[in-house]
């Protein structure tokens, strides 16, 4: 919802470092900005009435997007009461009203505050003198996607969410330290970009920079272990978290991002249910799997579903986009980008500020062909290590990225499938009553049956898992774009930074020389 940015330093620094990250990243965050300059607040609905010749020791910079009704009264940085802490915060707290309710009478809360006004008054009744033991004391009550950074004028601490949801980036060099929500607004400033881990706070003051445990994701014991109770308590944990991530938004302007899977289905079917009118995008070259099975099911379910198809030439044309965009140019990464990116830009177009998707389920649930792989040659229990695994990694892999593709449009990602008590709870089950051998070509059965009891037509419940890229004929495009680029000539292999669980799993590189050769020439042309 937002983008964060900001230093500290020993020496005052010009605080139009700042507004120039503000600026880089201000898709982010259109419609207010703020900064916190030494104890001064300023604010404006422009970014430009921010820019100043002033020095700082500690600057943090705040964009805003309003989402929720009440945001547009809000801008941010917020101050304590009595001037001691301030606060920028990205993201969302789910459950923040629950969290309202504990407040003490000295802190009012109006019908009208975010829940980013509530983690402040949250952060300023629980300060007791020590910045980093209260944010530590903090974060272990927040359910949600979040980064965000608190100064008390001595110290900054910056926190992250304990899945990875929101992303922030930082650089240290002689004397300072810069953070921002993207890794394209520290560019231009010298010394190795670091990503704060997901669960943890990094510290800065005099003393230097160090990191500190936040919050883990909880561990439970494996305790689930009947079909029908493990159905029961993940239906359950989905649908509160669908309607808690659904709170203070518009019934008319909510979206999700539509392949025609079971993962994407479900979360529109509870949606629906619940009596929002959503907006499904699917992207797609014609006659793809997903765009014929995103259609089919949309119209059984009577879901106002829009198609976006792509073929070479809009795959050419936007490749260089996503790889600016994404802050990486490996072919799997840009390519599974692809489809997010078009139908979070269609969903901008329509006014749409929030979209769902279906991330999450399938390391949940062993959704992944590979994953049976595991269960044949380690068992059950190395499975259940691996899901951890790739949970744990899910950050890298895939929600950094989902983050900025949506957030360059300005819409706003969530994902039911990684809230905090849907995690718990699927963790809980057993892997056997997820994938039933290492023969098994369906996998997910938790996961499917509960999608078939909430009306989820069975044809799409029980769906083979399609990946992507393959799915939406993105791969395909781009094999012959690239063919084409290097009609001819002889390929060598190229090294691109990529990842992603397949290469977890997988020897085989991804693609084809010329698919990786053609990402590494859009890379050098722009």
């Amino acid at each position: 919802m937002c983008s964060i940015c900001g230093f500290f330093s020993y020496q005052k620094k010009p605080t139009s470092i700042v507004t120039d990250m503000l600026q880089k990243t201000e898709h982010r965050g259109p419609d207010a900005h703020g900064l916190y300059i030494d104890g001064v607040i300023w604010r404006s609905r422009e970014l430009s009435d921010l820019e100043s010749s002033e020095k700082a020791r500690i600057c943090l910079g705040h964009s805003e997007l309003s989402i929720v009704s009440g945001d547009e009264g809000v801008i941010q940085p917020f101050r304590s009461s009595d001037g001691t802490l301030s606060l920028v915060h990205n993201g969302e707290i789910y459950n923040s009203q629950e969290l309202r309710g504990l407040l003490s009478k000295d802190h009012i809360i109006e019908d009208g505050d975010n829940n980013s006004k509530i983690l402040w008054h949250l952060i300023e009744e629980i300060y007791d003198g020590d910045l980093l033991r209260t944010i530590q004391s903090v974060v272990k009550m927040l359910n949600g996607m979040y980064a965000f950074a608190v100064t008390d004028g001595d110290e900054v601490v910056i926190a992250r969410d304990p899945v990875g949801i929101k992303p922030v980036y930082y650089v240290e060099g002689e004397g300072s330290v810069y953070f921002c929500s993207e890794k394209k607004g520290l560019y231009d400033i010298e010394g190795k970009i670091g990503s704060v881990p997901p669960g943890k706070i990094l510290r800065v003051n005099k003393a230097g920079i160090s990191m500190h445990q936040g919050v883990r994701i909880e561990r439970p014991q494996i305790d689930i272990t009947d079909h029908d109770e493990a159905e029961t308590l993940y239906k359950e944990a989905l649908t509160d978290a669908i309607m808690r991530m659904l709170r203070g938004l518009g019934r008319d302007k909510v979206g999700i991002i539509f392949s025609g899977g079971v993962d994407s289905v479900l979360i529109a079917k509870i949606i629906s249910d619940f009596g929002w009118n959503l907006k499904c995008y699917c992207v797609g070259k014609e006659g793809s799997e997903d765009t014929k099975n995103a259609e089919k099911v949309a119209n059984d379910l009577g879901l106002d579903l829009r198609i976006i198809y792509i073929d070479e030439r809009t795959v050419e044309a936007i490749l260089p986009e996503i790889i600016e965009t994404i802050e990486i140019n490996g072919l799997l990464q840009v390519e599974v980008a692809v489809p997010m990116y078009l139908a979070a830009k269609a969903a901008s177009e329509d006014g749409v500020k929030v979209v769902f998707n279906g991330q999450g389920a399938d390391e949940l649930f062993a959704g992944y062909w590979w994953y049976k792989d595991v269960v044949s040659e380690d068992g059950f229990l190395k499975l259940h290590d691996k899901l951890w695994e790739d949970i744990d990694l899910a950050y890298d892999d895939t929600l950094e990225r989902e983050d900025k593709v949506t957030m360059a449009h300005s819409v706003e990602l969530r994902v039911p499938y990684l809230d905090r008590n849907v995690v718990q709870c699927a963790m809980r089950i057993s892997p056997r009553l997820k994938i039933k051998d290492g023969e098994d070509l369906t996998r997910k059965w938790v996961h499917r049956d509960v999608a078939a009891m909430l009306g989820v037509p069975h044809y799409t419940a029980y769906r083979a898992k399609d990946m992507a890229q393959s799915g939406s004929g993105v791969h395909s495009l781009v094999k012959k774009v690239a063919e084409d680029y290097f009609e001819g000539e002889t390929v060598k292999e190229v090294v691109l930074v990529d990842k992603g669980s397949n290469y977890r799993y997988l020897d085989d590189d991804y693609g084809t020389p010329e698919m990786r050769a053609y990402m590494h020439e859009i890379t050098k042309v722009n």
